[in-house]
């Protein structure tokens, strides 16, 4: 018991110092070039020709939620392929480095390292997705008023009176508000930390970097559209197929996660919120999966010779 104790005791300041080495280091590989592209790509929206064919009581809606569509969108792919390309690396370049045999000399245990190096990534992760979201935030802030101005001259040249205008300057009052979306990008945040551990899992278990992004890469898409996939298969079947393939979707959910759970940004984007409790059955959810995860990847990096 008092071992135990002391573990509990002295594994967040492990964990810790594991997540501030990694943050330090995957700053050093100058990743945040992807938060100048996501600038660039946002200074051209500036200047990107919107639907006129929508008429001028949506045209000002449709540019507001084309700006968060894009956004979120851009997010979810930076994110991505970060998380999967930078965890794919820190096993190997440890392991080349001579830096995994120093600390697993060290009274280091194997899911204080790993939980570690997940905390650095996800940090690093959380300063992106801020500033990103920073970005769009603003950048909605200076178009709302000027799209609003727009749409109330011209349907004041229409011959639309101020109370016939009303409803449709709130409907771009509406998409301009940004609020209801922060709640699909922490959804977002939380189902990219289960593809981090998910990945780190897969790290521990192969031995290739490039193995690893084919296959975190291949079971993010596959559990997005996990759902899809076994009901096309039940419709095609026959009735009694569906108990059993329940079964075997609910097994297959364990090992490759349903990321499509963590998918409300499109919600959000259209003005629905997401209530807490939802939220906070996903947070559940995630932190199942990185736990499971973590668990069998110290797992198997203990079977392993270094």
């Amino acid at each position: 018991m008092p071992a135990l104790v002391s573990y509990l005791l002295h594994a967040p300041n492990r964990i810790v110092a594991v997540a501030t080495v990694t943050f330090i280091q995957l700053v050093r590989m100058r990743l945040f070039i992807v938060l100048a592209l996501f600038a660039v790509g946002f200074l051209a929206l500036q200047f990107m020709p919107y639907q006129q064919n929508l008429g001028v009581e949506f045209a000002g809606v449709g540019q507001l939620q084309l700006i968060q569509d894009v956004a979120t969108g851009c997010m979810r792919l930076f994110g991505m392929i970060f998380c999967v390309a930078a965890t794919a690396l820190l096993i190997p370049r440890d392991t080349e480095d001579r830096i995994l045999y120093t600390i697993l000399c060290k009274p280091v245990p194997r899911f204080d390292y790993l939980a570690g190096k997940a905390l650095g990534v996800l940090a690093l992760l959380a300063v992106m997705l801020l500033v990103m979201d920073g970005l769009m935030v603003l950048l909605m802030q200076l178009r709302e008023p000027g799209i609003e101005a727009q749409v109330h001259n011209q349907l004041a040249a229409a011959g639309f009176s101020a109370d016939d205008m009303e409803p449709y300057l709130q409907q771009v009052r509406t998409a301009g508000n940004a609020l209801p979306t922060q709640a699909g990008i922490f959804a977002m945040f939380l189902g990219l930390a289960v593809l981090t551990t998910f990945t780190l899992l897969i790290s521990g278990v192969t031995s290739g970097t490039i193995v690893s992004i084919v296959i975190s890469l291949g079971a993010y898409f596959i559990g997005m559209f996990q759902g899809q996939i076994f009901q096309g298969i039940v419709t095609s079947g026959s009735i009694g197929m569906s108990s059993a393939l329940q079964w075997v979707q609910q097994i297959f959910a364990v090992l490759v996660p349903d990321f499509s759970l963590f998918s409300l940004t499109d919600a959000t984007a259209a003005g629905e919120m997401i209530s807490f409790p939802l939220l906070a059955g996903l947070l559940l959810i995630a932190i199942a999966y990185a736990l499971l995860h973590l668990l069998l990847a110290a797992w198997f990096l203990s079977r392993k010779e270094f």
